[in-house]
C-alpha cells in the first residue's frame, strides 16, 4: 500500500510540473513609440467638423490628395511627410515627440494633434485648425482654402486625419 502511495505521490508530482505553464511566452505589448515608428502611414480619410471630407459639395471631389499622403515617423524622433499636389511631390520633415503621457504628438511644422487611435493598423489623429492655417490644410487634402472658409464660416476647423497601413 505504501508503494501505491508513494508510485501515486510521484505521478502526481511529476504531472503538476509538467503541466504548470509559465507566462513567460506571453509577447509585451508594443509600446506607442514603436507603433507609430512600425513603418509608412498612408493617408486614408479626412473628416472637418466630424464630416468626411469626400462629402462635402465643392470639396470633396477635390479631396483625393491626402490619399496621396505617406507619412514615415522614424525612431531617431524625425519625420518625413509626403503628398502630392497636381501631381508634384510636396514635403514636409521636421522632428516629432509625443507629450509625457503620450496622449498628442507634436510634428515639427504641422503643430500639435491629438492621437484619437493609434494601434499597429490604424492612427487617428485630431487637431482645431486656425483660420491662419487654412492654407496648410488646403495643401494637404488638395482643396482652396476658400472653400474650407466657406464650408466653415471662417471659424476654426476641427480636423480629423486618420491613417492606414
Amino acid at each position: 500500500m505504501k508503494n501505491i502511495l508513494l508510485y501515486l505521490f510521484l505521478f502526481l508530482s511529476s504531472s503538476a510540473l509538467v503541466s504548470c505553464d509559465d507566462d513567460d511566452d506571453a509577447q509585451p505589448e508594443p509600446t506607442k513609440t514603436e507603433i507609430i515608428t512600425s513603418g509608412e502611414w498612408r493617408g486614408d480619410k479626412v473628416l472637418l467638423n466630424s464630416i468626411d471630407v469626400s462629402l462635402i459639395p465643392g470639396v470633396g471631389e477635390n479631396a483625393n490628395t491626402f490619399q496621396t499622403l505617406r507619412l514615415n515617423v522614424k525612431a531617431d524622433k524625425t519625420y518625413k511627410a509626403t503628398f502630392q499636389v497636381n501631381g508634384q511631390d510636396q514635403t514636409y520633415e521636421g522632428k516629432w515627440e509625443f507629450n509625457s503621457d503620450e496622449t498628442q504628438i507634436t510634428l515639427e511644422n504641422l503643430g500639435v494633434l491629438d492621437i484619437e487611435r493609434l494601434t499597429m493598423t490604424n492612427m487617428d489623429l485630431s487637431t482645431t485648425i486656425n483660420v491662419d492655417n487654412l492654407n496648410l490644410l488646403g495643401d494637404i487634402i488638395g482643396v482652396d482654402r476658400r472653400l474650407i472658409q466657406a464650408f466653415t464660416g471662417g471659424n476654426p476647423v476641427n480636423a480629423e486625419l486618420r491613417f492606414v497601413k
